[in-house]
C-alpha cells in the first residue's frame, strides 16, 4: 500500500511566469536551487545542486506541456518517485500551482520521507511565491549558524 504527498500554492502572477520561473534553471536559483545542468525539458536528464548543503539531485523529465504540467522521476530518497507539478490559471494574474509525490509506501520510513518532502515542498513554494510576487530570494544566508551572527 502507498500514498501521495500533495502540496498547492496560489501565486499571483499570470501561469505563464510562474512555469517559467520553475523550468528556467536561473530564475529556480532564486528560490529552490543554486544550480542545474540544463533547464527543464521533455526527456531531459537535469542535475539539480544545493551547494548549501553539499547535495545534488537528479531527474529524468517525463513530461513538459508548457504552462500546464511537468513529471519527472528521481531516486534521490532511496525509492523512485514521480513527481508531477500542474500549473493552474486562477483568472488573468494568478496562478494555483500544485505539486504531487507518489509514491510513498506505508510503513515508518515512508511516513518519515513523506513528512520531509511535504515540509520541503512546502517550503519551496513558500519561496516561489516571495520571488515572483516580492523579489525576495528566501534561501539568501539559508545555511548560517546562529553561532555566526
Amino acid at each position: 500500500m502507498s500514498f501521495d504527498v500533495k502540496v498547492r500554492e496560489r501565486i499571483l502572477k499570470p501561469v505563464g511566469e510562474v512555469f517559467d520561473a520553475v523550468v528556467d534553471p536561473l530564475k529556480m536559483a532564486n528560490y529552490f536551487i543554486s544550480s542545474a545542468s540544463s533547464p527543464i525539458e521533455q526527456g531531459a536528464n537535469v542535475v539539480w545542486e544545493f551547494a548549501d548543503v553539499g547535495a545534488k539531485v537528479a531527474i529524468d523529465v517525463l513530461k513538459v506541456r508548457k504552462d500546464s504540467e511537468i513529471v519527472y522521476e528521481s531516486s534521490a530518497l532511496g525509492q523512485l518517485l514521480r513527481t508531477t507539478i500542474t500549473f493552474e490559471a486562477d483568472g488573468s494574474d494568478a496562478t494555483v500551482i500544485t505539486i504531487v509525490d507518489s509514491s510513498f509506501e506505508l510503513n515508518e520510513e515512508g511516513v518519515k520521507r513523506a513528512l520531509g518532502q511535504n515540509a520541503g515542498w512546502t517550503y519551496t513554494l513558500c519561496g516561489l511565491k516571495a520571488y515572483l510576487q516580492f523579489g525576495i530570494n528566501l534561501r539568501t544566508g539559508l545555511n548560517k549558524r546562529l553561532t555566526d551572527v
